[in-house]
This record gives structure tokens, C-alpha cells and sequence, in this order.
């Protein structure tokens, strides 16, 4: 870490503040749904699928609860991290200076809100997915294929903001 970068603090734009409690709402949805369906679920339900969306590993029907407690205190770690994070603590792949630092830090904080919405999201269809196949409901679509998506552009998007600094003026 570089102790010459500028210290400027980053307010959360609104936008960024309503995506944040758009994740919470997921979070919330997902111990709704868990705690809607955990009655009817057989004792024996699907946990674990491969990446073909076949189920490959069984649990008991409380392991269902997994999901969203997981995936709930993950978020709330990230969000502390993005709400008390100093900026000028980071590593970047361009250099920083006092021109271009609010422009770095608001991209940086946007990426961090992005990433930490999609870590909300990421459970919601494996817990639908472990759902239907405990009630032996094909739709023609495996709801889990969409965690892998969300886990590519978690994957992504880092990449995508890194480009975005590139191409921020030096100054």
C-alpha cells in the first residue's frame, strides 16, 4: 500500500445506497422463500450440483438454511469493508494522483457495490433450484446454471473496472 496516495473520502452515491439495500431485499427474499417452502421439503433434499446443474451431492432438508446465512453474512462483511474502507488503501493498477483520485476511488467503490450485489444474488437460484428438484419439478431450465453465470461476471467485473481506470486521465 502507498501512503502518497491522495486521502479523499468517497461518499456512496444514492444510486450505489438503494443498490446496496436492493441486495438486502435479496437477502431477505432468500430467507423468505427458504422459510416458505422448508415445511413441504422432503427430508432428503438436493445440495450440491455439478457444473451440468445435476444434483451430486444430498443433505439433510435444513441444509437449504445454508444458502441464505451464507450468503447474508458474506454480504454484510463486504458491506462494512465498502462503508468503512479507505481508498487510498487500495492497490491500483494505474497511478494515482491528486487529479485523477476521485475519479479512481468512485470507480473502485462502484465496483465494490456491483460485486457485493451480485454476492446477494448468487444464492437465490440454487436455493429455487434445490426447491424444484426436491419436489421433482423440471422446468427445462436448471435455475443453479444462473449462480455460474453470476459467478463469471464476479469474475469480470474487476476486469472491466481496471479497463474503465485505464482509461481515466492521467492528468
Amino acid at each position: 500500500m502507498s501512503s502518497n496516495l491522495p486521502k479523499l473520502k468517497i461518499k456512496l452515491t444514492k444510486y450505489q445506497q438503494r443498490l446496496i439495500t436492493l441486495g438486502w431485499l435479496i437477502i431477505a427474499m432468500n430467507f423468505i422463500i427458504v422459510g416458505i417452502s422448508y415445511t413441504n421439503l422432503p427430508d432428503i433434499i438436493p445440495a450440491h450440483f455439478n457444473y451440468k446443474g445435476e444434483v451430486d451431492g444430498f443433505g439433510t432438508k435444513s441444509t437449504i438454511w445454508t444458502f441464505p446465512i451464507l450468503s447474508s453474512i458474506i454480504y454484510f462483511i463486504f458491506y462494512l469493508v465498502i462503508k468503512n474502507i479507505n481508498l487510498w488503501n487500495m492497490h491500483y493498477p494505474i497511478k494515482v494522483t491528486d487529479e485523477n483520485a476521485p475519479e479512481i476511488y468512485k470507480t473502485s467503490l462502484k465496483m465494490l457495490v456491483y460485486i457485493n450485489v451480485l454476492i446477494a444474488i448468487i444464492a437465490t437460484p440454487i436455493i429455487i433450484e434445490i426447491i424444484l428438484q426436491a419436489h421433482d419439478i423440471n422446468l427445462g431450465f436448471k435455475f443453479s446454471s444462473l449462480s455460474i453465470v453470476t459467478v463469471i461476471n464476479i469474475t469480470i467485473i474487476p476486469f472491466f473496472y481496471i479497463f474503465k481506470m485505464y482509461k481515466t486521465p492521467k492528468k
